[in-house]
């Protein structure tokens, strides 16, 4: 499960796909955000006729028939092995509603007893800035008649590292894998959903990360090198 991630700069352009500088990452260049929590309204990539680009939407995928818009907090993941029937996602899977959510990297916590959890923060071993995660997105109509757009992250059974922090992880994609990912067709794109190992560092961090309201680098800093 991802239910916490950051997504801050610098963002390094090597190694990208050609038209993602220009029309993706160029334009993350002032975002900052140390701790991205569900209903959140964050940059997300969709295919446009101009090549890909980034959209604002809210964390917490909203079929259009949905009538309590509460049910995004059980929607901000997409489990690969459901997505396909499940009737909150299964309509944004057939219409080719796919996105690339970026990420820094993302928190887990893990369970040490009684009451007490400590947090993890996730990101790539190699740098990689930012990590594109698999997302379906949709939108909604209100009550009032307003348009919103919304998204969720697509998970897979953890594999390698993560499995010591979870037993899921989110679906993060290669550079060469991500216009397939918004563009191909249906058999193309499911193919790219098979679990697969990142490598990554995976380190601990402060409890501060807890509190959706708390911002900083000092949310990502590993404890052994804090203060």
């Amino acid at each position: 499960m991802c239910a916490r991630y950051a997504l801050f700069g610098p963002f390094p352009l090597g190694n990208l796909v050609p038209g993602f500088v220009e029309h993706v990452i160029n334009p993350l260049a002032g975002f900052a955000q140390y701790n991205i929590a569900p209903s959140q309204v964050n940059p997300v990539v969709v295919a446009g006729q101009g090549g890909p680009g980034l959209e604002s939407m809210r964390w917490g995928l909203l079929p259009h028939w949905a009538r309590d818009p509460k049910i995004a907090y059980s929607t901000i993941n997409a489990r690969a092995e459901t997505l396909v029937e499940k009737p909150a996602f299964r309509d944004a899977w057939r219409r080719g509603q796919r996105c690339l959510v970026p990420v820094t990297g993302w928190y887990e916590w893990v369970d040490l007893g009684g009451k007490r959890k400590q947090p993890y923060f996730l990101r790539a071993a190699d740098g990689a800035n930012p990590m594109m995660f698999a997302g379906l997105w949709s939108r909604w109509t209100d009550a009032e008649g307003r348009g919103v757009a919304t998204y969720t992250v697509v998970t897979t059974e953890a594999m390698g590292e993560v499995r010591r922090v979870h037993d899921r992880q989110p679906q993060a994609l290669p550079a060469e894998a991500w216009d397939t990912w918004l563009r191909a067709p249906v058999a193309e794109a499911v193919a790219l959903l098979q679990p697969v190992v990142t490598a990554l560092r995976i380190a601990p961090v402060g409890a501060a990360v807890g509190n959706p309201r708390n911002q900083g680098p000092g949310l990502v800093e590993p404890l052994e090198d804090a203060g």
